[in-house]
């Protein structure tokens, strides 16, 4: 089964100056999450330079989110259009206030599981596909959103999610999409 959804901002009452369209598809199959997130983007940028680093700092990025029902804990996938990638693992939400509020730093929360992660430039932008363990039985219930950084010249990056965020904030989990596994 294929979830697709727009990347909108629904924290505001229209689209900004910038936006521009993108779709996440998620899917699950042998054990793993699949992300394809396809994406609108005139000028595709990222100044990151390896893996683990803070990538929407460095431009354009595609961040995946996912959580099972009942668990507090959840993970945090990100890929550059360069193909550097960020795996972090947050015990709750807590932890992720910690580390915004500089009481902890990021690096406690790196992952080392397994990714596969490619990302293709494309004529009308860039398409960043993740593919991530996730164990599993058919009907299981996860929550999943997929976010974006579009980087820009001269303006902040504009925002976007598969999640209806009443604020712009994409660890807010009781926003994230209900998935079914099967």
């Amino acid at each position: 089964m294929i979830s697709t959804w727009p990347l909108t901002q629904f924290w505001l009452p229209q689209q900004e100056g910038g936006f521009r369209p993108g779709t996440a598809a998620f899917s699950w199959s042998a054990g793993k999450l699949h992300l394809l997130a396809s994406l609108v983007d005139e000028r595709v940028s990222t100044t990151a330079t390896a893996h683990q680093q803070r990538l929407w700092e460095h431009g354009d990025v595609i961040e995946l989110f996912f959580r099972r029902q009942g668990d507090n804990d959840y993970f945090e996938y990100q890929i550059a259009p360069n193909g550097f990638t960020l795996a972090l693992h947050y015990p709750d939400t807590l932890s992720v206030m910690a580390m915004r509020g500089g009481e902890r730093p990021l690096d406690d929360f790196f992952t080392a599981l397994p990714l596969e992660a490619e990302a293709v430039i494309t004529e009308e932008g860039w398409n960043a596909k993740l593919t991530v363990p996730l164990k599993g039985n058919p009907g299981d219930i996860i929550y999943a959103s997929c976010s974006r950084y579009d980087d820009g010249t001269g303006r902040p990056p504009v925002l976007s999610s598969t999640s209806p965020h009443p604020v712009r904030d994409f660890h807010r989990m009781e926003d994230w999409r209900k998935m079914i596994l099967g």
